[in-house]
């Protein structure tokens, strides 16, 4: 697995794409809305360095992805809730949708709060969900989470979900530029979206 190694990010951008249509009628102006249920995560970063080794070694880490045939992990450090120490899985096989019943929790308590992050799966397979509305546990330290995006593949009993840094694979849209100001000044502009 390739996780990048992230220094120092200045700026990050992340926006959920859906696949969604729309046409306007010219007579009256409504419109017909069409979703092809395809949804994904974009992402673009900057990432400055000021010690010229560290940039030389980033600049190496984004070369050995060949543009858009190789993949990384972005754990965005906004996400990351370093307050979260429980384990989480998900209880129950053949979940979908745009909810996923979790166990793990203290019990009555709030577990996440909308606009959190979690993730599922490893590797390539390591996909971004945010929390759409507040989730408490019940008694048994059960909670179900409203997520966006859809879940894509129905994850197996008893895995475990990442609250405290969760990830997301990602996949380069474009090269990545280097630009140096100095000898020791590296800076780095990122596009990429979800490795699907």
């Amino acid at each position: 697995m390739s996780q990048l190694p992230l220094t120092l990010i200045s700026s990050i951008e992340r926006r959920l794409v859906t696949s969604v249509t729309a046409q306007t009628s010219p007579f009256t102006g409504s419109q017909q809305i069409q979703d092809w249920g395809g949804e994904w995560w974009e992402m673009s970063f900057e990432v400055a360095l000021t010690k010229g080794r560290d940039g030389r070694r980033l600049s190496a880490f984004f070369t050995a992805l060949g543009g858009m045939r190789g993949w990384f992990v972005l754990r965005d450090p906004s996400m990351t809730r370093p307050d979260l120490t429980h384990s989480i899985t998900v209880a129950g096989a053949g979940q979908s949708g745009s909810t996923l019943v979790t166990a793990g929790w203290t019990p009555e308590t709030l577990a996440l709060e909308a606009g959190d992050f979690i993730s599922l799966g490893t590797g390539q397979d390591m996909r971004l969900y945010q929390v759409s509305f507040d989730a408490y546990a019940d008694a048994q330290g059960r909670a179900t989470l409203s997520l966006a995006p859809r879940l894509r593949v129905p994850p197996a009993d008893l895995s475990p979900v990442e609250i405290a840094e969760p990830g997301v694979a990602l996949r380069l849209l474009q090269p990545v530029p280097t630009r140096i100001a100095r000898a020791d000044s590296f800076r780095f502009s990122v596009t990429a979206r979800e490795a699907l």
